[in-house]
């Protein structure tokens, strides 16, 4: 039996006309980029998370690079980041200029630990950004407090946390700004790339907006600038898929809820289900890790794809280990060495689940 590790192909096929239909109009209109589809989108998407605005860009790292510009990080200012998440939510601290202060995770949750934060804020820590990994929510409350006390700006990196909520409240309520991305494995994905930014702030939006093309005015430029603007090709997916997020986020908790009952090895995630709401862009388990590679083999031999999100813990990465000041995590550290992902996504057949839970227990 093959097990993919992600498929939209009944998806794809029920989308197929509405898109085609879509794309039939863009061609005739001759409006590729950031045009009517990329504003109804913006406006569909803040609604869908309950904000006052949305800018729409090409992909979710540059989501994160206009987020820091617009509250004004920039060159020997300190943002703190956890040690374990994809390399974007660093590399974009460091396009501003700044320094990624590292701060270790959770032993539970593998999220940032908000118990060290404190010590790691000096007179140059201007923001912290938090990482809902996986697609779960980090503790919101704890953050913000902090954030208050010591007047740092919050930026959510929720590229994993479409359908995610804290206390019933999704990414963009407790921050400064909340981005995304629509890579198109993820929760909402665009055929295709793209990102977005949220927020409830007028001049987060008004510059985050400006700066994603070019920062023109007519004959003049406000600053240097980028082009990242979305293509209309991406918003006319991401409009097709948006109602089919709810059915789906739900659909991966059932996935979820099924691998801890059946898994023997209860190494999941573990959080209060009172407060948050895991939408599970990615279920990990956490595997010896001098056995990782010889059970990802013989899964794949079984016809069973995996994937490790993420083999490495930032600080540990020579570029960062050079550049930067506390590198010592050792949670993320061991952790990253761990985790092993399993297929997750609302078309994962239950027989493929029980297939999958079968032979990996059986590895176990």
């Amino acid at each position: 039996m093959k097990v993919k590790f992600f498929s939209e192909s009944k998806k794809a096929q029920k989308l197929s006309f509405e898109i085609k239909k879509k794309v039939g109009n863009i061609l005739k209109t001759g409006k590729y980029t950031n045009s009517d589809y990329v504003k109804k989108f913006e406006d569909k998407f803040r609604k869908y998370f309950k904000t006052k605005y949305c800018v729409a860009v090409n992909n979710g790292t540059s989501a994160l690079h206009l987020a820091l510009l617009a509250l004004s990080i920039k060159k020997g200012d300190e943002v703190i980041v956890p040690s374990l998440t994809f390399i974007a939510s660093v590399a974009a601290v460091n396009y501003v200029g700044a320094k990624p202060v590292f701060a270790d995770i959770n032993k539970d949750d593998w999220l940032i630990n908000t118990k060290i934060i404190e010590k790691l804020i000096t007179k140059k820590t201007k923001a912290i950004i938090v990482v809902h990994l996986h697609g779960l929510m980090c503790d919101m409350d704890k953050i913000k407090k902090i954030a208050k006390k010591y007047n740092l700006k919050i930026i959510e990196d929720a590229a994993q946390a479409h359908g995610s909520s804290f206390k019933k409240n999704q990414p963009g309520y407790y921050s400064d700004v909340a981005t995304f991305s629509f890579y198109p494995t993820k929760n909402l994905g665009a055929i295709g790339e793209g990102g977005a930014i949220i927020t409830n702030n007028k001049n987060i939006f008004d510059k985050t907006k400006r700066m994603r093309t070019w920062s023109h005015n007519k004959y003049n430029f406000y600053e240097v600038s980028f082009n990242y603007r979305m293509s209309e090709f991406s918003a006319i997916t991401l409009i097709a898929k948006i109602p089919f997020l709810k059915k789906d986020v739900d659909k991966r908790i059932e996935i979820a809820n099924k691998y801890k009952k059946q898994l023997n090895l209860k190494s999941f995630s573990k959080f209060n289900q009172k407060i948050k709401k895991h939408s599970y862009h990615i279920f990990a388990i956490r595997i010896n890790k001098k056995k990782r590679k010889n059970i990802i083999k013989h899964l794949k031999l079984s016809g069973i794809d995996t994937n490790i999100h993420y083999p490495y813990s930032l600080p540990k990465l020579k570029f960062f280990r050079i550049k930067n000041r506390n590198t010592n995590s050792p949670i993320a550290n061991q952790i990253s060495s761990e985790l092993l992902s399993l297929p997750i996504y609302p078309e994962l057949e239950n027989r493929k689940i029980n297939y999958t839970v079968k032979k990996l227990n059986n590895l176990i």
